[in-house]
């Protein structure tokens, strides 16, 4: 079931983030409160169950007075809180509470409500799998209360953003949040005040990225980690990168490297190394030991890409391409209109498309007057009323025909590169600057790489390695190529490859070559010697 974010997490990867999270039979469970946020069917909530009985049976404290205050679980989802009070009550029968005793503790335990807006106690473990439902899908007024109660949401930010703040705001001095959940928040946008606040006084100290595992009962797109933050200063990051194969055998090594402390772990199905801590609102590289050591290298001695000699950008967003995108050449005046590249119909290999945008913007970057065309006026006046109720119109109100975006003319007849907002490889695309780029691109321009050469850079492993690590990955571990993630790449300036390079690597992109391009970028970033 995943309907309103519920995701059912296997047993296994239970057991595995409630032994990272430290909530062990071994330690006295009864000497603080767990919460479970989001409780679901009761996945989380019967491990926890069996385990709190297992270490208060050790100590005599088998009883519901020392029990009661020991578990809060919460749920919006009324049928999901009946489902988690009958799994906590099964789970106490086995352990020879009555019926009644096991009603009164599941009633006590799980409670129908919001975690974000509800009062909660301190907690000594925050455990669980939040919901995971983009921000698109939250009622508007529902995320204006979670933006109004809760510092790092945004209107913009999925929902498990809040969960973290909240669990993190409840934890007592020696607690310990730890979640499986999605891991954008450590490298996009929306996750920055997360970020922020996570170094303002907590610690990220494990990192497991799983995001090729079965790690839940229904076939799911959420790219998940389990994560284990505390309370104090930020501490170095013990970072596990599990490959797809990853499974319940892998989780004892892995266990144990965490117990142990080293610095590298290389299992068949999964690699570990240690990060640095979180450092303010600035993302993280997320990859294996190996490749962090390559980017961290190559950052080391070359410049970032802008630094480089390179522009970027991404291409015009009209506010409303049902008005602003025709085929039609005689709808407005020659002049008005300005063709279009459409990453998707280059993929699609109609690259004779005919899509053009209807460009109210003059040379100088102001708006034309319409009264110079006829043509554009009369087009523009007769959706004039759809076009007003677009949000930069009401901005600007006297400038109600404008795109949302103004037109870059710079870029109007100058090579450059193209980059698709998603794709499953660095696969850049040469344009001569006939067609401008529409919103679904990113653009690459340089006055000091022949953008040829650039474009084979760009094609290399080695750099699609800066996105994929500092990148988040979509449904089928596609790469998002834009421009906050590519501006992490770095690579040399253009006065300091050879001219053999150089030519090789426009080659490698004409040809679309990528081992002759990888081949290539080796020698441009100087890498024979240090990585034979």
């Amino acid at each position: 079931m995943t309907s309103l974010g519920v995701v059912f997490t296997k047993d296994w990867i239970v057991d595995f983030v409630l032994d990272v999270a430290g909530y062990t039979p071994e330690r006295s469970l009864t000497s603080g409160c767990a919460i479970e946020p989001s409780c679901g069917d009761g996945a989380f909530l019967r491990r926890m169950v069996n385990r709190l009985c297992e270490s208060a049976s050790r100590t005599g404290g088998l009883s519901i007075a020392v029990l009661e205050s020991c578990i809060r679980a919460y749920d919006l989802d009324p049928s999901s809180v009946e489902k988690s009070r009958r799994a906590v009550c099964d789970t106490l029968k086995e352990w020879g509470f009555t019926s009644e005793q096991s009603e009164r503790l599941a009633n006590v335990w799980v409670s129908e409500g919001d975690f974000l807006l509800s009062e909660v106690p301190e907690a000594r473990w925050v455990v669980g799998n939040p919901p995971y439902i983009r921000a698109a899908l939250i009622p508007r007024d529902q995320r204006e209360l979670y933006v109004q109660r809760l510092t790092c949401c945004t209107m913009g930010s999925d929902l498990y953003v809040g969960f973290f703040e909240k669990g993190l705001r409840v934890l007592t001095d020696d607690g310990s949040l730890c979640f499986i959940c999605a891991d954008r928040w450590l490298q996009n946008r929306y996750g920055s005040r997360l970020r922020a606040f996570v170094s303002s006084g907590y610690s990220l100290d494990v990192h497991v990225r799983m995001h090729g595992v079965d790690a839940f009962e229904d076939v799911v797109a959420a790219y998940p980690a389990i994560s284990l933050l505390r309370r104090g200063p930020g501490r170095a990051i013990r970072y596990v990168d599990c490959g797809n194969c990853f499974s319940q055998d892998d989780v004892l090594p892995v266990e144990a490297w965490l117990a142990r402390g080293e610095r590298e772990l290389i299992l068949a199905n999964a690699s570990a190394g240690v990060l640095p801590p979180l450092s303010g609102a600035a993302s993280i590289p997320l990859a294996s030991p190996g490749r962090l050591r390559v980017l961290n290298d190559l950052a080391s001695r070359f410049p970032a890409l802008e630094d480089a000699g390179v522009k970027l950008g991404i291409g015009v967003a009209s506010g409303c391409d049902e008005v602003y995108v025709t085929e039609d050449t005689s709808l407005v005046e020659s002049e008005r209109l300005l063709p279009l590249f459409f990453m998707r119909d280059w993929r699609a290999g109609r690259r004779d498309a005919n899509k053009c945008l209807v460009n109210p913007w003059s040379d100088d970057g102001t708006l034309v007057d319409l009264d110079d065309y006829p043509k554009l006026k009369d087009y523009l006046e007769r959706n004039e009323e759809r076009l007003k109720r677009r949000r930069v119109a009401k901005d600007h109100p006297t400038s109600w025909y404008r795109t949302l975006d103004k037109l870059n003319h710079s870029l109007i007849g100058k090579e450059m590169l193209l980059f698709p907002d998603m794709a499953a490889t660095s696969d850049p695309v040469y344009s001569d600057g006939s067609r401008y780029p529409h919103h679904n691109c990113y653009w690459m321009t340089s006055a000091e790489w022949d953008i040829r050469a650039l474009g084979g850079l760009l094609m290399s492993d080695l750099v699609e390695g800066y996105v994929d690590a500092f990148g988040v990955k979509m449904r089928g571990s596609t790469l998002r190529f834009q421009a906050q993630y590519l501006r992490k790449v770095h690579i040399p300036r253009a006065d300091e490859v050879d001219d053999d390079t150089k030519r090789e690597l426009a080659e490698a992109f004409v040809a679309g070559d990528r081992t002759r391009a990888n081949i290539a970028s080796r020698r441009a970033y100087r890498l024979e010697d240090v990585y034979a």
